[in-house]
């Protein structure tokens, strides 16, 4: 399965190369809309700059990756908060019920239960 996934990423890397490679044209991309006045602090800057459109695509795909990624962080987050407070219960637990044995004069690491002090 490993294999399968390293030949997959490559043919994918080869296929980005490629289309690199094929649009090496230069794109103008525009910051704000054509006849509309830029805001006083903006008034200054550049509106407009050329690059080659590959690497507007890939820092579009790089957009929409780290925007995926956050929302998911943050999607996940409650889950994650909630796994924690399981894991500290459950320890918590578990050393209870070590103390309770030690206390009955039970092998705190004995699988098996004492049924003679029931």
């Amino acid at each position: 399965m490993r294999i399968l996934k390293l030949i997959l990423l490559g043919l994918l890397a080869v296929v980005a190369v490629i289309l690199a490679i094929a649009n090496r044209g230069l794109v103008a991309l525009h910051v704000w809309p054509d006849g509309m006045p830029l805001p006083e602090p903006m008034a200054s800057w550049p509106n407009d700059f050329e690059m080659p459109i590959y690497l507007a695509i890939l820092a579009a795909v790089f957009v929409g990756v780290v925007i995926g990624l956050t929302l998911e962080m943050l999607r996940e987050s409650t889950h994650r908060r909630e796994e924690r407070r399981y894991r500290s219960e459950a320890a918590r637990l578990y050393r209870e019920n070590k103390e309770l044995r030690a206390k009955l004069g039970q092998d705190p690491e004995d699988d098996v239960l004492g049924l003679e002090h029931a």
